[in-house]
């Protein structure tokens, strides 16, 4: 892709046109994934913007292994996955000290969301990061393995266990946790 070598020449000269094009770029792409990783637009907005300050802080460090978007990506993907482990760390803290009515009105607020979002969302997110990525970024599974590191017999076998968590769940009309 020559445009994407031209653009890393720019970002690391510090070209400002080069930086709002990636934003512009891929932007709304990370934001979306990210929301659909987190379940919070806030969070997903400050993950991506996170990710951006990352990749122009750090575009010198940039061996274009891969693509462009990929890098970006991967970065934007650590993020979530961080924020996932403070949430959940958090939530076990607040739910030991509070109790479970902060967890109930949460439960609560969500309730309206349609149900495949609120399906996605109950998955455990090692099944849901694959969904979102297969789905959503349409990514193909070759892609996906490279960019989460495994093998790409595990990433089809926990695309077939998402699969099949979201199903039941939606056949159900209810939260299946997997």
């Amino acid at each position: 892709m020559v445009a994407d070598k031209l653009l890393i020449v720019n970002l690391k000269k510090g070209r400002e046109d080069a930086y709002r094009q990636i934003v512009e770029e891929y932007g709304n792409r990370l934001l979306r994934t990210c929301y659909l990783i987190l379940k919070d637009r806030e969070e997903a907005e400050d993950v991506v913007q996170e990710t951006f300050i990352k990749v122009f802080r750090n575009i010198d460090s940039f061996r274009e292994n891969s693509g462009l978007y990929t890098w970006i990506y991967t970065i934007a993907l650590n993020l979530s996955r961080d924020r996932l482990r403070k949430k959940q760390d958090m939530l076990a803290l607040e739910d030991e000290q509070v109790g479970n009515s902060d967890v109930d009105y949460e439960v609560e607020k969500g309730i309206d969301r349609e149900l495949l979002r609120k399906e996605l969302f109950s998955i455990n997110p090692l099944y849901r990061e694959v969904l979102v990525l297969f789905y959503f970024e349409e990514l193909s599974i070759k892609h996906i393995s490279n960019l989460l590191n495994e093998k790409e017999g595990t990433i089809k076998s926990k695309l077939s266990r998402g699969r099949s968590i979201l199903k039941k769940g939606l056949l159900n009309g209810g939260s299946l946790n997997g």
